[in-house]
């Protein structure tokens, strides 16, 4: 059948993409669901964002049921992603160990090879419509990475700068306190105020206050709102560790994203599977 879908228009135009969380588990059973649901609420997104543990096992039933879960939807809005813990190391049927980055990722997937050598696909970044987007892997070579953040921040050329990777700065799941990731990212992030961080790996979800060294900035002061979603059907007790900094969080509940960016307005709403409003804030500049 005929597809089609469009490019990135010229910078400053308006636009909307969806973000979703890890979907990992149960993806054919729940999160076909709310794939489903971002389609009829925001048909016209112009791509999708993943962070990563798209499944359980980069196996080939577990990518099955990956691309069943978005079907033709995925031939008509391209899809972006960063990958999580569990696109490395895994175990085989048999118990087998397999060590490593999962050969299928590049195999399925033709992302932007602009990235550090030897992470190609990985780690890369790309501009559209007036915002940069840079996706890292939090698996490896964090410090290498920080200085490649570091010097896309430096001269964008852009009015607004998005960064997305796996394991959160502030962690809320479980017992978690995911320190490389924080010492590695964060002073980056401070030092150039990125608008917007969007994370995974917790299974829960947490929107902070706008944020810098750690700290709530004053009201009209420059600073970072960092997110934390799931999109699929497994959940954690929640870590109440950095709770005060954070502006909403939940668990046990699926979520997708919107978010909107209109020259000097980026405006974020979070969605349960039934489409009903879950939290929601507005950035301008």
């Amino acid at each position: 059948e005929v597809t089609q879908f469009t490019t990135a228009d010229i910078a400053g135009k308006p636009f909307e993409f969806v973000f979703f969380g890890d979907p990992q588990v149960d993806v054919k059973d729940y999160v076909s669901r709310i794939i489903r649901k971002s389609f009829v609420s925001s048909p016209d997104a112009k791509f999708w964002l993943f962070i990563g543990d798209l499944l359980d096992k980069p196996l080939d039933n577990y990518w099955d049921e990956l691309f069943y879960a978005g079907g033709f939807i995925y031939s008509m809005i391209p899809s972006v992603m960063a990958p999580g813990s569990h696109e490395y190391a895994y175990k085989l049927k048999d118990g087998t160990k397999v060590n490593g980055f999962t050969p299928l990722w590049s195999a399925h997937f033709t992302l932007p090879e602009n990235g550090i050598k030897g992470m190609e696909e990985k780690s890369y970044f790309f501009d559209y419509q007036g915002v940069r987007f840079i996706m890292l892997d939090a698996q490896s070579k964090l410090e290498e990475q920080a200085k490649w953040l570091d010097s896309l921040l430096a001269k964008t050329g852009n009015l607004w700068t998005i960064v997305a990777f796996h394991e959160p700065v502030f962690s809320f799941g479980r017992g978690r306190d995911e320190m490389r990731t924080r010492n590695a990212f964060m002073p980056v992030i401070d030092k150039y105020s990125v608008d917007l961080v969007l994370t995974g790996h917790d299974h829960v979800y947490a929107r902070s206050h706008k944020l810098k060294n750690g700290e709530i900035v004053p009201a009209g002061g420059k600073g970072t709102v960092y997110v934390i979603s799931q999109c699929g059907g497994k959940t954690y007790k929640l870590n109440s560790k950095y709770s005060e900094l954070m502006a909403k969080t939940g668990t046990n509940i699926q979520l997708y994203q919107t978010i909107s960016i209109d020259n000097c307005k980026l405006s974020y709403k979070s969605f349960t599977v039934t489409g009903k409003l879950y939290d929601s804030f507005e950035l301008a500049k």
